[in-house]
């Protein structure tokens, strides 16, 4: 039986990708179907009230928020195992960003017990702003690695670019809510095309 004490790289590195994928899991959960369950845009009282016919199901959904919490944390250190070797520099930095957005996304979930969605969607907006420079910054670090594909650096970059920008106009450029909108359904599309398998010739 193998220790996995002798390899912590490879114990963080694999740890860290079961915690994205719980995450994204969880995520589908806890904010694509309870979340948008529940919230009403600029109505607090309905959205109150939806909650309290329903209160089971919505704090199943603060649960999974809650449990989203502790992955990311896992994800900020596992990070920083993964890169420190490669680039000490860039791992503190991707470490340290991760854990104020973990930091931003625990602030606003206690919104989210005291029903307070909309304060929960903008601290979680401030947060995503600052993961986009921790994807940033991580792509960055993973383009020194021999044994990365350059364009998984790459793509994160470009991720972490558009997290940044997006989240960046919707928080301190409140004109240009429109302009982030739009931005926001070019990338999905670009992302939908990437996906979308080629057709055989």
């Amino acid at each position: 039986m193998k220790n996995h004490s002798t390899n912590p790289i490879r114990f963080w590195s694999k740890l860290s990708g079961l915690s994205l994928i719980i995450m994204a899991l969880a995520a589908g959960y806890a904010y694509g179907f309870v979340f948008n369950h529940f919230y009403v845009p600029n109505n607090l009282s309905q959205t109150v009230n939806n909650i309290l016919a329903l209160r089971p199901l919505f704090f199943s959904g603060v649960a999974t928020w809650c449990l989203i919490l502790i992955s990311d944390l896992i994800v900020s250190y596992g990070f920083y195992r993964f890169l420190k070797p490669i680039h000490p520099h860039y791992a503190i930095a991707s470490g340290l960003l991760r854990l104020i957005y973990s930091l931003f996304l625990a602030v606003a979930i206690i919104f989210l017990f005291t029903y307070a969605m909309d304060r929960f969607l903008v601290f979680w907006s401030m947060g995503l702003f600052i993961l986009g420079f921790h994807l940033i910054i991580t792509g960055l670090g993973s383009l020194y690695a021999p044994n990365i594909p350059k364009v998984f650096g790459l793509l994160l970059i470009l991720a972490g670019s558009g997290y940044s920008l997006i989240h960046g106009l919707e928080n301190f450029i409140p004109q240009a809510e429109a302009l982030a909108a739009s931005l926001e359904m070019v990338l999905a599309m670009a992302c939908m095309s990437f996906e979308r398998p080629k057709k055989k010739t």
